[in-house]
């Protein structure tokens, strides 16, 4: 719980938040989201668009694999998305993602990068 003061030029009001453990915008907390590992990028990508509480404009999505920062797509540079494109259509297995694989989403209208973990099926 976190205390906060608000002042305004006729008074003070204080209140406390609460913050919940799994709440995207403010935890820290992976989230987990399950795939079939013949599942295509585009599918992980509609999903944090339309069921994890986001309104995810232009996403950024990384990912460790094979021991190196690799980003998988992004959408706010026309010609990285241009380039990056065709991962949306490759499988988690083609991008060579495993079963609990992290991947990182940033967006410009989220304060905080969003970790994700893949359970693949």
């Amino acid at each position: 719980n976190k205390a906060v003061v608000s002042t305004q030029s006729t008074g003070t009001f204080a209140f406390t938040s609460e913050r919940k453990d799994n709440c995207l915008a403010c935890s820290r907390a992976s989230q987990q989201l399950t795939f079939a590992g013949s599942d295509p990028l585009q599918a992980f990508l509609d999903t944090i668009g339309t069921e994890t509480g986001f309104n995810l404009r232009k996403p950024t999505l990384t990912a460790m694999v094979g021991g190196e920062n690799k980003t998988l797509y992004m959408s706010n540079l026309p010609q990285m998305e241009e380039a990056l494109r065709p991962n949306l259509a490759l499988s988690f297995h083609e991008l060579n993602m495993q079963d609990g694989q992290e991947i990182v989403v940033t967006d410009p209208g989220v304060k905080m990068p969003v970790h994700f973990i893949l359970t693949l099926t």
